[in-house]
């Protein structure tokens, strides 16, 4: 028997993780939640609950990273040769029959290398570095056949370290923390709302669904909802935060180190009165 409310309010915040369920489909949504925590309090009148829903997309987008550097005693000798390395790559990359929106070259960023590191107090700087990134495309039928895509991707690392990039890992533009650090290319969704609004949809049935049964269990009558927040919180490896993307330059949301599924994940929690 539901134990009566006198002189009290009720809130009750659920909070959920999502399963890492793999899949191969186009797009999947997973019925299981990952392991759920709870709290509750009394206050306002109100039943809160937290839920999330994730959608599973098939990549259309491969990007290998590469990275060119140059070191010189002298600012404008690193950013020359930098320069040069950087025509050197178009016309490689030009040579394999890729055009002007088949790669794209970040701008240069500038900063010390070479020798140890100084004191806090002491400014001396033995070289400069200037580096910039290189990402390399691959859609269509690269993308269906890995073989001819593991191919390919070598013949651009070769052509390109001859101009003098080398290959960038995915660390070296995302926390140590994530899984794709050693990664050489990467996969997204060039056009990832319709997924997001999946994630959010199943994310917000969740979060209502569960209310639902909070409030029975207690013994009210669920009321009118009263707010609805939603939030994006995580990919495969890594998503979005704050709304920017991960890899400098680039438009795309959402990456993942797997060729045939991009995991796009989404929080909602819901406000509703009760009775």
């Amino acid at each position: 028997m539901a134990r009566p409310l006198t002189g009290t309010t009720l809130v009750i915040i659920v909070g959920a993780l999502l399963s890492n369920t793999s899949s191969r489909a186009q797009v999947q949504q997973q019925p299981q939640a990952r392991n759920e925590t709870q709290s509750q309090n009394f206050q306002d009148h109100t039943i809160t609950v937290s839920r999330g829903g994730e959608t599973y997309a098939k990549p259309d987008l491969g990007i290998l990273l590469m990275s060119i550097r140059s070191t010189s005693p002298i600012a404008d000798e690193a950013v020359a040769e930098n320069g040069r390395k950087a025509k050197d790559v178009e016309a490689g990359l030009a040579g394999l029959g890729f055009s002007s929106d088949g790669y794209k070259i970040t701008s240069v960023t500038f900063g010390r290398g070479g020798g140890p590191p100084f004191p806090p107090n002491q400014s001396q700087i033995t070289a400069y570095e200037a580096n910039q990134t290189v990402y390399v495309f691959f859609q269509g039928p690269d993308l269906n056949d890995m073989a001819q895509l593991t191919q390919k991707s070598a013949a651009v690392i070769e052509a390109l370290r001859k101009a003098g990039a080398v290959p960038a890992a995915a660390g070296n533009f995302f926390s140590p923390a994530t899984t794709v650090q050693n990664a050489l290319i990467v996969y997204t969704i060039k056009d990832s709302d319709p997924y997001e609004k999946q994630a959010l949809q199943q994310a917000i049935s969740r979060a209502r669904d569960a209310a639902q049964d909070i409030a029975k269990e207690t013994g009210v009558t669920l009321g009118n909802l009263r707010t609805v927040n939603s939030t994006f919180l995580y990919g495969n490896s890594y998503g979005p935060r704050s709304g920017s993307a991960a890899l400098e330059g680039l438009r795309y949301r959402w990456y993942s180190t797997k060729s045939d599924e991009v995991e796009i994940g989404a929080s909602a929690t819901v406000n509703f009165d009760f009775k």
